[in-house]
């Protein structure tokens, strides 16, 4: 399956899980998920995670562990990035329609390139305000050669391991 990841990972007992701080009970507690993506059931229950009710924001079945930065082997925040014709960008991939959909920001030069225009006369005009946040061209798949994840630290957890996981290179999918 062809899936990018994103968000924040907590490395616990050498098995990835979603991390994420819990201030929604207003705790501000860490705690580690498993989920479809990220750390299966049988992993969670392993690591003696404590089952999430069905009816919290989770649809699916899945498991919780709080948690504390020392007890982690590793955290890190995910972005995903690809190379598109010789430029670094930001991306996001659809499997059901093998495409991605590439992040120009506020580069007006690569707007301009990519066939969006001017962008003050295409958001200010129409909508009335400054909005960079969207500017995005989808491409097939088959023009992007190299996706990686670009991992960052998060403030006050250990980080151990590459900074750059290739998923995709040279047009083949890794994973």
């Amino acid at each position: 399956m062809k899936k990018l990841r994103f968000g924040n990972i907590g490395v616990y007992s050498n098995k990835e899980f979603r991390l994420s701080l819990n201030d929604i009970d207003k705790t501000s507690v860490w705690k580690l998920y498993s989920d479809e993506e990220y750390g299966t059931n049988a992993d969670a229950c392993e690591c003696s995670f404590k089952k999430l009710a069905l009816n919290s924001r989770f649809v699916v079945e899945s498991y919780y562990l709080p948690i504390t930065p020392t007890e982690l082997d590793s955290a890190y925040s995910i972005e995903n990035y690809c190379e598109y014709n010789g430029d670094v960008l930001k991306c996001g991939y659809s499997e059901e329609r093998g495409t991605f959909s590439l992040h120009l920001g506020e580069n007006e030069e690569l707007c301009r390139r990519y066939g969006i225009g001017d962008v003050y006369d295409r958001y200010i005009g129409s909508r009335g305000y400054e909005c960079f946040n969207d500017l995005w061209i989808v491409v097939p798949e088959d023009e992007v050669s190299d996706v990686w994840e670009q991992r960052s630290p998060i403030k006050g957890f250990p980080f151990h391991g590459p900074e750059r996981v290739y998923v995709r290179k040279d047009g083949v999918w890794l994973r």
